[in-house]
Parts: C-alpha cells; structure tokens; sequence
C-alpha cells in the first residue's frame, strides 16, 4: 500500500482513534514504510527510556557488553568504582568502533590509533600525540549516554532533556515488587533475526486471539480446559499489561515440572502471570518462579532482533541440578518463538501489498490498539 504524501497527517489515522471496538489497526504503511521508521527513531527511540541488559550480566569491574539502539552503537561498562556506565562505542579522534560483543578488559583502545579510554570513559594515552595547551584528555572523554538503572535493569536516554526513569515507569516497580525483582538473575540470552516490523511484535505478545492457531500444539495446550483468564489493567507509567490467571508455571510447556514458586509472592501472584510491556519494546513475563524479557531490537523497517533472556532467583543457582532444571524453562522460549517469528514474517508478507487491512479491533486486541495509539501519539504532526 502507498504511503500518502503528507504521511504525518493525522487525518490518515482517525479510524485508528477511534475507541477500541469500533477501530481499525495502523495502516500497513506504519509497519513498511522507511520514512515512517526515521520519524519513529527520532521521536520515540531517541527520547525514550531503551532497556539495554541487566547488571548481572556485567558484575565485575571491566565487565561490558555493546548493544546497538536503532543504528546508535553502545557500550555498557561497569566500572572500577562498581558503578555501571553507557558510552558511545566510538573513539573521540576518527570514530571508530571501540567494543564488540561482550567481555571483560583493563581499559578500552581504539584498533585505530590507539587511543586508550580508562573503564570510566576518561581518555588516558594518546600514542604519538602529546597533550598541549590544544589538546588536553580530560578534553576527549567517551561520550556518555544517560543510564539509569531499577533492580537491576539498565535502561538509557539520548535524551538529555528526557524525564527520570522513575517517572517513565510510573507504578510497574511497584507492581512487580512481590516478584523481588532485584533477587533475580540473568541465566540465558538468546538472540533471533526476525523478518518484521517491530510493532508486529509487541502488538503480537499482547494480542490472546493468536493463541489456539498458532500455538495450538504449544501455549494453547494449557488453556483447553478453560482456566485461563485475563484482565486488563490501568496504568500510571509507559506501559500497558494484563494479568492471566491459571495452573502451574508459564515459564514451562504443558507436563513440565520446574523449580519451586518465588518465596516473596503472596496472593493473586501466586495464581497466574503478570504481563507488562513497557514502550517500546520491552514484553516482561513475571510467572510463579521465574521471569522472562523479550527484547524487540528494530534494525530497520521490516527487520528486527528478538532477545530472549530468561531470569531466575539468585538462590536457585545454588541448586546442584540447577541446568538440567533451567533447561526446561528454556526448551518453552526455543519452542514457542519460532512459532511467533514465522507468523509475523508472514505479516509483513501480506502488509508489503497494496490493499490495507481494514478489520475492526476485537476484543482480545484493546492492548494492541492503546499501543498503536501510544505510537502515533509520538510521531504525528
């Protein structure tokens, strides 16, 4: 479908406005078009808090990881004071990339020309070239991207006029408190490539109407005797969510048997699993003994990467069959997503053609259409 001409106007997006039940989803362009994703990356990705990892994937000093934020290369370093830093991953002199991957190192240097960077940013040899009254260190710094951190995930703003992450998040910290999210830690990462737009993906985990025909052999085995029941919540931060009532853990396919519940959890916590997906793309699952983040990377238009990362308490560590456990919880990520990767490329399939979808929001779609409304609310004129 063409993209019209004034593509920020928002007469083209009244339908979607609309109140839920009588709304269409985005035109097919917002999920194809190259323009809309700059106007995306400049006025969402750029001004919002991004979730970039965990700290228990960087516990010692000179541990650090590189990520990239819609095409902005970073590197995430704890330094020798403990404290956790974000950087451009590019040298002060000609900019070249400093990091790769992840690791563990003494201080950061340039392949190029050897400039030397301390585990604070701070520049600390210049090879062959002498500090001046025109050239001093302190001058030539990495520069510093905003991080700030709760329970121990680590979130940045290239925004330097942004709002605190306490404010972003509102109310979330303290609707997962009874997890005791700061016990947690990061046991797996697992990246995927996906063909897709990246809001087919958020609007895909919040939408249930998907369940029994593409995960018919999967999740959807654990809703046949009809004791799963979701209610939708009001929020006061960036974030929309639901909380789904059943039997045993989510984090496990139907038959599995896995680690005891989170001690700390009292009530309805302990009768089903939290669901909030902070914007823009961040889908928490928050179940009865262990939590999950599934991180939406865009790396263009119609393509994405999926990280997968899977949390368990800190105690459970110690468990001597602690792997041959975990591995259980894993086998549900690595069985469940290509399920949702191969449905969403086929999305983009259909919404690369020229006639749109026109169907009316249903309702097990509302959260789908308030986060759609979340979008245009950043990027229309």
């Amino acid at each position: 479908m063409h993209e019209p001409e004034d593509l920020f106007d928002p007469t083209h997006y009244a339908s979607v406005r609309l109140a839920a039940e009588q709304a269409t989803p985005l035109p097919n362009w917002c999920y194809t078009s190259p323009n809309f994703y700059r106007r995306e990356v400049e006025r969402i990705f750029m001004k919002v808090w991004n979730y970039v990892g965990h700290a228990s994937q960087i516990p010692q000093p000179g541990d650090f990881f590189t990520i990239e934020v819609t095409g902005a290369p970073l590197v995430v370093i704890r330094g020798d004071d403990g404290a956790i830093r974000a950087f451009h991953n590019s040298c002060r002199h000609r900019g070249s990339r400093l990091a790769w991957d992840e690791g563990n190192c003494k201080h950061l240097t340039c392949p190029y020309h050897n400039w030397t960077y301390a585990r604070d940013g701070a520049l600390i040899a210049t090879p062959l070239i002498e500090e001046d009254d025109g050239f001093r260190h302190d001058d030539f710094s990495l520069l510093a991207v905003s991080l700030e951190k709760w329970a121990g995930f680590l979130f940045v703003n290239f925004d330097p006029n942004c709002a605190s992450l306490t404010d972003y998040l509102g109310d979330l910290p303290a609707n997962c408190a009874p997890y005791a999210p700061e016990t947690l830690v990061c046991a797996r990462r697992k990246t995927y490539s996906v063909v897709g737009n990246w809001k087919l993906y958020f609007e895909n985990y919040n939408d249930s109407l998907h369940i029994p025909f593409v995960h018919g052999g999967t999740l959807a085995r654990q809703n046949v005797k009809g004791r799963q029941r979701s209610t939708h919540e009001e929020t006061e931060g960036a974030y929309i969510t639901h909380f789904t009532k059943h039997e045993g853990s989510r984090g496990l396919l139907t038959g599995e048997t896995g680690f005891p519940k989170i001690d700390s959890l009292a009530g309805r916590y302990k009768t089903g699993t939290y669901y909030p997906c902070l914007y823009p793309t961040i889908l928490f699952g928050w179940t009865i003994d262990c939590m999950w983040i599934f991180e939406i990377r865009p790396t263009g238009p119609e393509t994405m990467d999926l990280v997968a990362s899977s949390f368990f308490p800190q105690d459970r560590f110690d468990q001597p069959d602690f792997e041959e456990i975990a591995e259980r919880y894993y086998a549900r990520v690595d069985t469940v997503l290509p399920e949702d990767n191969e449905v969403v490329g086929w999305q983009q399939e259909g919404l690369r053609g020229p006639v749109t979808s026109a169907s009316n929001i249903t309702h097990m779609e509302t959260l789908c259409h308030a986060f759609d409304n979340w979008v245009l609310d950043q990027v229309l004129d």
